[in-house]
């Protein structure tokens, strides 16, 4: 099986996008609840969200991106391959 190695860093990075999107959640409330007045407490919650979702779904693209160009890839193996025995007939 080709492409072993790219398979393993896209899972890992679908891996850590969910525990980041954990571990980012967790340390925006705290913040959030740690912040003095009100509208601080609502702007560090909201920004800490929108932070982690952008990182979670930036990782989470890039390893279906891997994904993709390894099966597009094996795609184009397959047809070339398939010409070239066409080909030999």
């Amino acid at each position: 099986m080709k492409h072993q190695t790219l398979r393993l860093a896209a899972s890992f990075m679908g891996i850590i996008a969910w525990l980041m999107a954990v571990i980012g959640v967790v340390v925006s409330v705290v913040v959030g609840i740690g912040a003095a007045t009100v509208v601080a407490r609502i702007g560090f919650v909201l920004g800490g969200f929108i932070v982690t979702a952008f990182f979670v779904i930036m990782l989470l693209a890039a390893s279906r991106l891997i994904n993709l160009f390894i099966e597009i890839e094996e795609d184009l193996s397959q047809l070339v391959k398939a010409t070239r025995d066409k080909a030999g007939d």
